[in-house]
């Protein structure tokens, strides 16, 4: 019987999110700010004479919007890769680009952020030019990660996620003409958050979160719905200074920076606790 384990991280991502996705990546370039995050999806293949099981766990709450469909796809793939050394990063990409070709193949509107966040791990700086990905791990002091770790707070709306709807829309009003300035500032949103981080300046971040938002607020009605803007202003109220809706936004999870202990005081059950993640898919053993 043979017996294989995998897991990867989900993320969460501060700015960039839908710059990734054609037709602006090829048009424009896309850049993504994301970090892996220690809540996992875990893979397990079982193959012996009778039959052949593959099943996933996670703690990750339903519809976060936190890229766990990309996730669970990577396991996916890699397990019935069945490769059995230790994976370096030109496989983890190989990985990455072959799970990102299937969900295009499936009709998937989505981009490439979830499937290297996963795969690398770490806090990374994510550049997409057509087919070219390039992704540079920010080198962040230990204390300014756990400075980070220690403001920023992640909670679950409640509300379904479901990217590929909110996704369409954005790509549709694109394709007409309409989102093309705000998503160039996201994009530049990104950049500049970035250099925020490298400077280890946190007020500058928590201000680029707040544009982030303002700027993808604009892009569809559906991506920061009254509901969502309601719990962003409860979050505000109780010790937040920034507030930004994860993925495609519409339901999912809020990423606060703030008085951690105030929003999770407010917040409750609704929190999902995390550190960052820095090794990305492995083997589980």
């Amino acid at each position: 019987m043979i017996v294989k384990k995998l897991i990867a991280p989900v993320r969460i991502d501060f700015a960039g999110g839908t710059t990734d996705i054609s037709p602006f990546k090829d048009k424009y370039g896309g850049c993504v700010l994301n970090a892996a995050v220690n809540r996992y999806v875990i893979g397990k293949l079982i193959i012996n004479d009778k039959k052949t099981h593959l099943e996933y766990t996670g703690n990750i709450p339903t519809s976060s919007g936190l890229g766990t469909s990309g996730v669970m796809n990577l396991i996916w793939l890699s397990l019935i890769l069945q490769r059995k050394d230790n994976f370096d990063l030109n496989y983890k990409k190989e990985l990455a680009e072959t799970v990102y070709g299937l969900e295009q193949a499936m009709g998937l509107v989505g981009g490439k952020q979830d499937q290297y966040a996963s795969a690398f791990g770490g806090i990374n700086f994510m550049e997409f030019n057509k087919d070219k990905v390039k992704v540079e791990r920010l080198n962040l002091s230990k204390e300014f990660i756990r400075k980070l770790e220690n403001n920023l707070i992640l909670v679950y709306t409640g509300k379904p996620h479901f990217s590929g709807n909110s996704n369409g829309a954005m790509m549709d009003d694109l394709r007409k003409g309409k989102n093309n300035s705000n998503l160039l500032k996201i994009k530049k949103i990104a950049i500049e958050m970035k250099n925020a981080l490298l400077k280890e300046n946190l007020g500058k971040f928590a201000e680029l979160m707040n544009e982030e938002t303002k700027e993808r607020k604009k892009l569809h009605k559906s991506i920061i719905p009254e509901s969502i803007q309601n719990i962003i202003n409860i979050g505000i109220n109780h010790g937040a200074i920034a507030a930004k809706v994860c993925g495609s936004g519409g339901g999912g999870s809020i990423l606060f920076l703030g008085n951690k202990q105030k929003l999770k005081k407010q917040f409750k059950e609704k929190v999902i606790d995390f550190k960052f993640d820095f090794e990305g898919l492995r083997v589980l053993k």
